[in-house]
Parts: structure tokens; C-alpha cells; sequence
């Protein structure tokens, strides 16, 4: 089975702004998710879930430790370029859904093709696939408020 993710000793620490206390978000975090599998990361709130996630969506560094994604190390990825990896090789599921409310679904599920310079010709049959894929092609005329928890979660 193909490695997709790996994660080796981990370790995030933050340092509170107040008398400089260090709070140890994650310690020694050591995961592999191959190709197929499905994982779901649990615990209490404040076991470091988040801090976790948003280390794996390049969104922080961990203080110690290698992250690698499709053999690629995350912790290498230069801030500049992590917002076009996140663009490129990563997709997010947000409990808010994160959908602007003041354009069509269309053009919400166009919008970060555009953002990465594709062309909108070239973009719009990757909309259709994926309409037809999560069964929404009836619903991208519509605005997001307009919609039920399921289908902007789709």
C-alpha cells in the first residue's frame, strides 16, 4: 500500500504571551495513513486535534519532529509557497462551511481555480465532474443560503 501520510515524532509547543509560559500542544505524535485507509483523529477538547490537523494542512509548524505527504517533508514548505500547495494537493472539509454567501455555488466552486490562474474555460468542465460526482448539478445557480447543511457540506 502507497504512504500517504507519515508523521515522526511530532512536537508542538507554544509560548504563552504571559511570563512566557510554554504550553505543549503536541508531544512525540508519531502516525502513517496508507492509500485506502480512512482515519479519524479523536480526543477531548485541548488534546491538540486542531494543532494537529493544522500542522498536516501546513497551516503551523510543529516545534520538533517530520510531516510528510506523499513523500513530500511538510515542514520544509516555505510560507510563501505553502498557500499554493494547500491550492494544489490538499482539500479541506470545514464544520463552517466556508462558502461565500454572495455568490452561486458555481461560482464559489469556481473561485479557487481562478484564484490558481485557471482559465474559467479551462475550469468548467472540472465543475461539471465534480457537480455530477456530489450529485449538486441542480443546485449551482443557487446561493449557499439557499441551501441544506448537507449540500454545502457536498
Amino acid at each position: 500500500m502507497k504512504e500517504l501520510l507519515k508523521i515522526e515524532h511530532a512536537r508542538k509547543v507554544y509560548q504563552s504571551r504571559f511570563k512566557g509560559v510554554q504550553v505543549e500542544a503536541l508531544k512525540d505524535i508519531q502516525l502513517e495513513v496508507n492509500e485506502g485507509e480512512y482515519t479519524a483523529i479523536m480526543g477531548e477538547s485541548g488534546s491538540g486535534k486542531s494543532t494537529l490537523l493544522n500542522m498536516i494542512a501546513t497551516l503551523d509548524k510543529p516545534t520538533s519532529g517530520k510531516l510528510y505527504l506523499n513523500g513530500d517533508d511538510l515542514t520544509q514548505i516555505k510560507e510563501k509557497a505553502a498557500a499554493a500547495f494547500r491550492r494544489e494537493h490538499l482539500g479541506f472539509v470545514f464544520q463552517d462551511f466556508n462558502l461565500l454567501d454572495t455568490i452561486s455555488v458555481k461560482d464559489n466552486i469556481l473561485l479557487p481555480l481562478v484564484l490558481s490562474r485557471k482559465s474559467i474555460k479551462a475550469a468548467k468542465p472540472k465543475l461539471q465532474e465534480l457537480a455530477e460526482k456530489l450529485e449538486i448539478t441542480a443546485l449551482l445557480e443557487k446561493y449557499p443560503y439557499e441551501l441544506s447543511g448537507g449540500q454545502k457540506q457536498r
